[in-house]
């Protein structure tokens, strides 16, 4: 990867002319991985998740071959599971749609991160602890940023 990968809130994070994020998300968790395309084909870049997607960036090279970014909505996981590989674990992320595989060296952290998240929807994605700013929902309280929903009418933040 060409550059230095910083992450701060409010500020969109630039690789090689696209984007990872939007400027309203939380970056949690973001490592160099493969991206499995099939079962012949993978695809090396930045996985990155925040605090609402699992953002996936191919790498420059591999993406002159015609290779995708892949992008997940955290509410369309249905299911994620960790298989054991030769030197990393292999994260497999089910969605209706199908599935997604990725090998990285933090493999354990971001399953462990995203099976927290399918526990409980409603909390934030662990792993962020800075202060937040507030925002106001729809009922007229002030919720934490790091809410997707908010704790007392439910509302979508």
């Amino acid at each position: 990867m060409n550059g230095t990968i910083l992450a701060h809130h409010g500020i969109n994070i630039h690789m090689g002319g696209a984007e990872l994020q939007v400027s309203t998300e939380i970056t949690v968790f973001m490592q160099k991985a493969i991206y499995y395309v099939s079962r012949l084909v993978a695809a090396r870049g930045v996985l990155e998740l925040t605090d609402r997607n699992i953002n996936f960036e191919v790498a420059s090279l591999d993406s002159s071959f015609g290779i995708k970014d892949v992008s997940l909505e955290l509410d369309s996981i249905t299911d994620v599971r960790i298989e054991c590989g030769d030197l990393h674990p292999r994260i497999v992320i089910v969605t209706a749609t199908g599935k997604s595989e990725f090998v990285l060296a933090r493999g354990q952290e971001l399953y462990d991160r995203l099976r927290g998240y399918l526990n409980n929807p409603v909390a934030p994605v662990m792993g962020h602890e800075d202060d937040r700013l507030t925002l106001k929902c729809r009922c007229g309280r002030e919720v934490n940023n790091s809410y997707r929903f908010c704790p007392w009418c439910g509302a979508r933040m």
